[in-house]
Parts: C-alpha cells; sequence; structure tokens
C-alpha cells in the first residue's frame, strides 16, 4: 500500500502537461470533423448494403448479429458525437474570493496511510479553505490526525444515503460558498483551486470537475485495464461534453457552488451519486465545466474483485438512475441533456451485447446455419474501410489525451471489459427485479490475489467457444466456416486473457520463475522489444498520418462504391512559427576537452593550447543526457571556458538509459525511438532544467544536439527506430522549447555524419545556426581500407552545403597514423 501511494505523490511532483498542447486548433478541429464525415457516409452505405434482403440468413442469428452490430455503430456515433466539438474552457481573471471547504470522506477498513496523505495534500492546497474529514467510522486515530492536521472532523450516528448522506452530514456546518468533494485516495495538487475557481466567476455555472487521473495504473494487469478505459472518457469525451453543456460530475475530484447544491438539497443519493447530482443540477439549470488538467490522483481497483464491486455498483447504481430518475426530470433537460443521459448508461449494456458476440459464433457452428449470406471479398470491401476509418478517428483524438502514456491501443482495457459482461447483466437485472446493492467503497488496500471463482463465468464462455469450433468445422467444412470459426477463436482467447489477468498471484509467480533463466529473459525482452517497436510505430503512423489514411480509405472505398474525398495531412509542429535565423558566422579555432567529469579537465585545455601556442575561440564538450543535471552539468568548467573569452560547444546526447523511470519503458529501457519521446514531452521536465541552465550563463553556448543523427552507431539514428522525420519534429520541438522559456544564448549546431543525408535531414534555415562536419580519416582501419587526404573527406560537403548559406565548422577533424603522414 505504501508503495502505490508513493507512486502517486511521485506522479504528483511531474509538471502538469501544458494546457497549449490540449487546446485543439481550428486546423485539428477541421480535420477530425472531415473524419467524422467520412466515417458517417461509410457507415450509411454499408448498412445499406448490409440490410438488403439477399444477405439475410438464419432468422435467429441474423437478428442477434444486427442488435450487436447496431449497438456497437451507436457507441462509436457517441465517441464522435464528442470529437466534433472538442473545446478547452476558458477561464476568466478570478476577481472574487470565494470561501472555501474541501471534503473527503472515510468508511472503516480502509488504509490509515492513503487516508492521512490525501488530508495532508488538501491541507497543503495554496488557496485559504477549510478541509473536512466526513468520518464514517468516528475513528480516535483519524481525530488524532485532523486535530494535528487543523482538519475539522465530522461523523453522524444515522448513517442514511451512503456517501451522498456523509457528505451532506458535513454541508450541515460547513458555510463555505465553494465546496470541493474529493475520494479518499485522491490526493489534490497545491494549486488544485487555483485553477478551478476562476470558473466559478460565471454565475451560472454549477460545477466544474477535473480529471480523475491515477498513479497505480502499473500495478496490475487490471489496474492498467481499468485505467485505459477512463482514458478517452476523461479526455477528448469530456472535453466534447463541456462544449454540449453536458459535462459529468465525478464522485472525486468536482467542485461545487454551494449554492447549487442547496438548491436541489444536497448531493444527490444513490450507488451513482455523483451522476445523479449531475443530472439533479442540470434539470434545476446550472451549467457545468471540464477542466482538462491533472490536479490530482487517485487509486485505480488493482485486483479483479475490487473492479467487479466497482463495475457492479456503477452498473446498477446507473441503470436505476436511467429508469427512474430520467424520465422524471427529462423535460427540464436541454436536447443534449436528453441525449446525454440517455446514452452515457448505455455503456453498461455491453454486457448484453457481449454475450451475443460470444452466442453467434457458437450457434452458427453447432447449428451449421449461416448468419448472413455474403459474399467474403464483398464483405471485406464493403466493412473494413468503416472499420480502418474508426480506428483513424479513434488514434487521432489520442491528441487530446490528459498524458503521453495514455496513448495506446488500449487493449488491456478492452479485454478486461468484454470479461465484465456478467457483471453488467447482474447490474441490468439487479434493477429490472429491484434487488438492492449495498454501497460498498471500491477497496482501496488490495494485496495480490488469485480470483479464479470470479473467473468462472469467462472460463465457461471461454471453453464452449474453443469445442464449438472443431464441431462446426466437422460439420460444414467451407471457407464462411472458417470465418466464423475465427471469431469463436477470438472471443474464447479474449475470454481466456480476461481470466488470467485476474490471477495475480500467479503472473508474479510465473514472472519469478522466468527470470530464472538469463537467456529467457534476454530473448523476452529482444522480443518485446521488437513487438512494441512495430506496435508504437503503427500507433504514431495513424496519429501523423490520419487525414491522409482516411483519405486513400476513402478514395479506395468510394471507387468501390462511394465518393471520392482528399485533405492533406497536418504536420505535427504545424501552427509553430519559426524562429528567426541568428546572425553567426566568423573564424575561429577550437579544442575538444575529452572528459568533463575529470578535474584535470583545465590542465587538459591548458597543456594543448601551451602546446599548439594559440588560443582556443570554441571549446568541444560532451554531455549525456540523464536526470542529474545538477550533479552533471559542467557548470564549473563552461563558466571557466567563458572566462577565458571562448565559446563552450555542448554535443547534447539524447541517452535514455541514465533515466531510472525509464527503465523499464519498452522502449526507452532500450535506447528506442528517443526522438519520438522528446517530441511527445517524456523529457520536458529535463529540457526545462537544462534550458534554465544554459539561460544562466549568460554568455553564448553552441549546443550540437543528436549528432551525426545518420550515423546507424547511434541509438538516436534509424538504428533506434528513428526516422528522419522523427529527427527533424524533435530538433524543431526542442528549438522551440527552448524559445518558449526565452533562452536567447544558443547557437543550434546541426551535424550530419553523410552528406547524401543533408536535405533528408536538414530541420530548416531557421532551426539551425551553424553546420556542423565530421572529418575523420580512419586510415587502413576503416571498413573500406582506404587513406583519405582531408579534400577527399570535406570536399563532398563542400560542394553540398553552400546552398544552405551557413557557416561550416569542423566539429571533428583528426587522422589516425595507420596507413600514412597524420
Amino acid at each position: 500500500m505504501l508503495n502505490r501511494i508513493e507512486g502517486i505523490l511521485r506522479l504528483s511532483r511531474i509538471r502538469r502537461r501544458r494546457v497549449s498542447s490540449l487546446q485543439p486548433s481550428l486546423k485539428e478541429i477541421l480535420s477530425i470533423r472531415l473524419m467524422i464525415v467520412l466515417g458517417l457516409i461509410s457507415m450509411s452505405f454499408f448498412l445499406i448494403w448490409f440490410f438488403q434482403p439477399e444477405h439475410k440468413g438464419f432468422s435467429i442469428l441474423y437478428w442477434l448479429l444486427t442488435i450487436a452490430m447496431l449497438f456497437k455503430m451507436l457507441r462509436w456515433l457517441h465517441e464522435w458525437y464528442h470529437y466534433f466539438s472538442i473545446s478547452y474552457p476558458k477561464a476568466p481573471e478570478l476577481k472574487k474570493h470565494w470561501t472555501v471547504d474541501m471534503l473527503t470522506t472515510f468508511c472503516p477498513g480502509e488504509p490509515y496511510e492513503m487516508v492521512v496523505d490525501t488530508l495532508k495534500a488538501m491541507v497543503a492546497v495554496k488557496y485559504p479553505h477549510t478541509t473536512y474529514l466526513c468520518d464514517e467510522g468516528d475513528d480516535d486515530y483519524l481525530k488524532n490526525v485532523c486535530a494535528e492536521l487543523g482538519v475539522v472532523h465530522v461523523t453522524r450516528k444515522e448513517k442514511i444515503n451512503a456517501k451522498a448522506g456523509n457528505i451532506n452530514n458535513a454541508l450541515k456546518q460547513a458555510t463555505g460558498e465553494i465546496c470541493v468533494v474529493l475520494d479518499p485516495d485522491h490526493q489534490p495538487y497545491p494549486e488544485f483551486l487555483d485553477a478551478v475557481l476562476p470558473h466559478f466567476e460565471n454565475p451560472k455555472i454549477g460545477f466544474v470537475q477535473v480529471v480523475q487521473a491515477y498513479g497505480n495504473q502499473g500495478e496490475s494487469l487490471v489496474a492498467q485495464g481499468a485505467a485505459e478505459q477512463t482514458y478517452h472518457f476523461y479526455g477528448p469525451m469530456m472535453m466534447g461534453m463541456s462544449s454540449y453543456g453536458t459535462a459529468q460530475a465525478i464522485g472525486a475530484n468536482c467542485t461545487f457552488r454551494r449554492t447549487a447544491l442547496d438548491s436541489i438539497g444536497g448531493h444527490a443519493a444513490g450507488l451513482s451519486e455523483d451522476m445523479h447530482t449531475a443530472m439533479q443540477l442540470h434539470a434545476k439549470g446550472w451549467k457545468s465545466v471540464y477542466l482538462p488538467e491533472v490536479l490530482t490522483r487517485g487509486l485505480v481497483p488493482a485486483t479483479l474483485s475490487a473492479y467487479y464491486q466497482q463495475q457492479l455498483k456503477w452498473s446498477r447504481g446507473t441503470f436505476e438512475l436511467l429508469f427512474t430518475t430520467y424520465p422524471k426530470l427529462f423535460r427540464h433537460f436541454t436536447w443534449r441533456q436528453k441525449l446525454h443521459y440517455f446514452l452515457i448508461p448505455l455503456h453498461f449494456l455491453s454486457g448484453m451485447v457481449t454475450v451475443i458476440d460470444i452466442l453467434i459464433p457458437v450457434l452458427a457452428l453447432l447449428l451449421a446455419e449461416p448468419v448472413w449470406k455474403i459474399n467474403l471479398g464483398e464483405f471485406a470491401k464493403m466493412f473494413l474501410p468503416l472499420l480502418i476509418l474508426t480506428l483513424i478517428i479513434r488514434q487521432y483524438a489520442q491528441r487530446w489525451l490528459i498524458e503521453p502514456h495514455e496513448r495506446g491501443m488500449h487493449l488491456a482495457g478492452g479485454l478486461l471489459k468484454m470479461g465484465t459482461w456478467w457483471i453488467f447483466l447482474i447490474g441490468l437485472f439487479c434493477t429490472i427485479f429491484r434487488v438492492k446493492i449495498p454501497y460498498i467503497p471500491t477497496p482501496k488496500n488490495d494485496e495480490p490475489r488469485n480470483d479464479w471463482k470470479l473467473g468462472l463465468p469467462n472460463i465457461i464462455a471461454a471453453v464452449i467457444s474453443f469445442a464449438a469450433i472443431p464441431i462446426g468445422l466437422l460439420l460444414d467444412f467451407t471457407p464462411f466456416t472458417f470465418f466464423i470459426a475465427s471469431f469463436a477463436l477470438v472471443n474464447a482467447l479474449a475470454l481466456t486473457f480476461a481470466v488470467i489477468m485476474g490471477q495475480q498471484k500467479v503472473i508474479i509467480a510465473l514472472k519469478q520463475r522466468f527470470w530464472r533463466t538469463q537467456m529467457l529473459k534476454k530473448t523476452y525482452f529482444k522480443m518485446e522489444s521488437l513487438f512494441v517497436e512495430h506496435y508504437l510505430n503503427s500507433l504514431t503512423f495513424f496519429r501523423r498520418s490520419a487525414i491522409v489514411l482516411a483519405f486513400f480509405l476513402s478514395v479506395f472505398a468510394f471507387s468501390y462504391e462511394y465518393r471520392e474525398f482528399f485533405h492533406g495531412d497536418k504536420n505535427p509542429l504545424e501552427g509553430l512559427e519559426p524562429p528567426k535565423e541568428k546572425d553567426a558566422g566568423g573564424f575561429y579555432a577550437g579544442i575538444y576537452v575529452p572528459d568533463v567529469e575529470k578535474k584535470n579537465s583545465f590542465t587538459k585545455l591548458d597543456e594543448t593550447a601551451k602546446q599548439l601556442s594559440t588560443t582556443f575561440d570554441i571549446v568541444s564538450i560532451y554531455m549525456a543526457w540523464g536526470p542529474e543535471s545538477g550533479a552533471e552539468f559542467p557548470d564549473t568548467l563552461m563558466r571557466e571556458i567563458i572566462r577565458r573569452n571562448a565559446v563552450p560547444m555542448l554535443t547534447w546526447e539524447p541517452w535514455t538509459w541514465p533515466f531510472p523511470e525509464y527503465r523499464d519503458h519498452p522502449d526507452l529501457c532500450c535506447e528506442k525511438k528517443v526522438l519520438q519521446y522528446i517530441t511527445q514531452g517524456y523529457f520536458d521536465k529535463y529540457l526545462a532544467d537544462y534550458a534554465v541552465r544554459l539561460k544562466s550563463l549568460k554568455a553564448p553556448v553552441m549546443v550540437r544536439f543528436a549528432h551525426e543523427f545518420d550515423n546507424l552507431a547511434y541509438p538516436w539514428s534509424e538504428a533506434g527506430g528513428n526516422s528522419p522525420q522523427d529527427f527533424i519534429d524533435s530538433w524543431r520541438y526542442i528549438v522551440h522549447f527552448f524559445d518558449s522559456m526565452a533562452v536567447g544564448n544558443v547557437t543550434w549546431v546541426w551535424n550530419p555524419w553523410e552528406e547524401e543525408n543533408l536535405q533528408l535531414y536538414y530541420p530548416g534555415a531557421s532551426y539551425v545556426d551553424w553546420i556542423g562536419v565530421t572529418n575523420l580519416n580512419y586510415g587502413l582501419a576503416a571498413s573500406n581500407n582506404t587513406w583519405y587526404p582531408f579534400e577527399d573527406l570535406y570536399k563532398p560537403f563542400s560542394d553540398k552545403i553552400k546552398q544552405y548559406n551557413k557557416p561550416v565548422m569542423l566539429s571533428e577533424f583528426g587522422s589516425t597514423t595507420f596507413g600514412g603522414n597524420q
């Protein structure tokens, strides 16, 4: 438990992602809208084709397939509807001084460490406020903690309406104009209220919801899957809801105007009390805002039992609101709110649709009946463009995910959701038959365990699916049967994986046994690295080439039966003005200091200068990237170089191994794709620290970033999975980053390895101040066993670099004695 809390605290110290990265540009909005229009056209033509009478197969199976397919398309439309109007709320200037109450709850059995850390974080919030602990257990230990921290301890004797009743009991004595409700596992950042309160300057705003982010998603496969299910919801989906006036209140991190809460009689009760409260407030005419910023971090369920318990509570509570509360409030909603509160609960109907998805291939195989009378080739031409367009739209929308680590295909989340079908069904049946489910907080002190019993429904469904495959193939050995059998196989494997996800002790034991053999460990990491490399390549390709892919898909699909569309690609750095070109040039002599960490670096510098009877205008030093900027930054040496009226030139090598937080990363642990991750913001904190240190020198500094980027000996070349475009993007990203921090004393030195790659890797005139040339003669030690005079080495560059009109330096210059006259 302590490790989990420490993980959250560690993440809370990470610099919040800049607002500008989430603010959609006009071109981004138009791009995703165009893709959605293409998707709608593609879906329309597919449905027209699907419902042609000659395609109808065995009646029961056909209509089951129709229900499942229409439900999935409704979910796609639901997502596209929100993607269509993504926005970032503009906060007005904070003028009023608000009185604020911050509340969190405690139930007996929840970990003390977690609650105490949350209370400390609440007290540390900068804006003046009063902190309350709503203690259901009247716990003596927590009373003492509250007294020490200056927290108001509140309890109650009449335990009604669960969490809502607990909060409302505290509100009887709380008098603040603003009320913040936090779960006991969500620790707010100090600037929480500073970010939220300005939105209440609009008197119509009833509540402001912020991101629900987590710090323990790496704890287990269940935690990873549960977190993945929230990424799109708290990113582009909620950003769209904010545009439509339907921003949803969540049980944690929601800030309410007290008069708004009082207008509905306080926090609304129920298993989904947060959604119920939002419904009541919206029905009263109050507006809501979603602020897509990480201002707290909490815990996501890490065991199958905790996750299922949470999902059962939510499904039962949400269906209850749909069946009982929604009809009562319907006439008070705007049309968008009517649509919103009808569609949100349908998420939990996916349990019923999953049952249909499992049954269709099983019944088709066992009955030897066709679900659909179609030509498989024709089906591929009609359906695959729609499916791929859907994936492209979702990948494009990932540019609005809150944090970089949230990007991906979210397979764990999808498999976990599929394995939760029977829990969703229980929630539905309990609602229909009025079976009450007690309000139990989601467990926060999960320890690794095996949940075989909870996996039993999925085990049975997987066994049935596996068994149906050979039976079906024996009964009807046709291409269409193979097609249906493949669906049964996919279902069976997915359900099997969903069972395995819940067996934490088994997974831990297998890992420990597997790692005993060093060869297996190395083989595993090598295979994983290759897989992840191709996997991430494909995702990045999807995001960066979304419009182009959508266009070519449309040409392909519409040439078959649709119209033809065209739209250009989007440069990931488009919208940023290129920096102004710097005046640079002149004739300088330079020297390389071999080891900046040696205490005798100055001695080497002096001795070399004396031997050559000259002083040096440029002194070259090397520095590998690493998190310990204060310890490793050669501040003393660089200031000494500047004192001697010379310019330090820093060869800045983007190695990733020194960063401990990335040693388990699938790419960065192996020096893969570093340039892509730079552009994605993974190293922003390090860049900011380094930019500050270079700026503090208050003198010119040359920076030769990722030198010899086309030299396969370095991992920032193509050997490390970095394309020429990746280099250009990362180079421009860093230049813009330094400009944004007003670092004006850096001269950027661009240094290729081979002259034939000049045009391929050139970032642009505005981004390059000097061109560095490497002229090294290895003599007979070279791979081609050839001795080169200086002219032969330099002339190929000389002929080509004139076109760039940039000053040129011999950044590396030397020769061996092996084969000629040094």
